[in-house]
């Protein structure tokens, strides 16, 4: 039953901001040292990923983000503030993706570039960005700015976050030489110890019966072709991967995944509404 996966996420602490916790006039040119100089409870990067594959020339960039935000009121806008090869600062816009709670929303968003004969266009620095009622908050990792280069996967910038579905890498799909579908599920964990278990609980019917499939850990995965992450990887993040059959009649499946650990469980249950995934339309 669904009511076995909420997780119990702590209310994001919010205090009163002094003029030192915000940049005023977002709209003015805001140097390097600006923000260095600034850092705020309101906005929190909670994971980002950076990937990076060629192949016979072609060349293609993978960013990814999701940060944390205070609702502070309707109008806001959240992104990426990052820095180019070529010095100049640049935005990539987030979306809202969820409620978290009354008080807190999660955006996220992506970045990608391919081509032939290409270059990054960015560096490896970034903060996060948040417009609201007219001031500019920042997350810039307390002064030090996020740095990651294109090989890196996960960065969990949560220090409470340890378990995370990377959805881009799940999926329902038939296999006609069963008959079948297959259910494959991708995992990233934070390393706590060598002694670990990760699985997933899933369901086909409402919750009305449920089933664990173990996940494994992974010490390479490919990334695009001749090109490998390690895991963990340079942020202690580990990769687990895994998948479970079903019966062809069972076309949607809900699921979380637990993380055991040094006696303790980390659950991610999608923020209390688990993760769903459907069958690839074209099977």
């Amino acid at each position: 039953m669904k009511k076995y996966f909420y997780l119990f996420m702590s209310l994001l602490v919010l205090s009163c901001s002094t003029e030192d916790d915000f940049i005023e006039n977002p709209e003015s040119e805001v140097t390097k040292n600006e923000i260095v100089a600034k850092n705020s409870n309101p906005v929190k990067l909670v994971k980002a990923w950076k990937s990076f594959g060629s192949y016979r020339g072609y060349t293609s960039y993978y960013h990814k983000f999701a940060v944390e935000v205070a609702n502070l009121a309707y109008d806001k806008s959240v992104s990426i503030y990052h820095e180019k090869k070529d010095g100049s600062w640049d935005e990539i816009v987030l979306s809202y993706n969820t409620t978290i709670d009354n008080q807190t929303e999660l955006w996220t968003g992506e970045y990608s570039q391919g081509g032939y004969g290409i270059t990054e266009e960015y560096d490896d620095e970034f903060v996060i960005k948040y417009v609201v009622n007219g001031s500019t908050y920042w997350d810039n990792n307390f002064g030090a700015n996020y740095r990651m280069d294109n090989q890196e996967g996960y960065l969990f910038a949560k220090s409470d976050l340890n378990v995370s579905v990377d959805t881009d890498f799940v999926s329902l799909s038939y296999a006609p030489y069963d008959n079948k579908n297959t259910f494959n599920i991708t995992v990233d964990v934070r390393n706590l110890s060598p002694d670990k278990e990760v699985g997933v609980v899933y369901s086909s019917d409402g919750w009305q019966t449920q089933k664990y499939a173990p996940l494994a850990f992974r010490s390479t995965w490919t990334n695009g072709p001749f090109y490998s992450i390690q895991s963990p990887n340079n942020y202690n993040v580990e990769r687990w991967q895994g998948y479970a059959t079903l019966d062809a009649s069972e076309d949607q499946v809900e699921y979380a995944v637990v993380y055991s650990v040094n006696g303790d469980e980390y659950w991610d249950n999608n923020y209390g509404n688990n993760y769903t995934v459907t069958i690839n339309s074209y099977n």
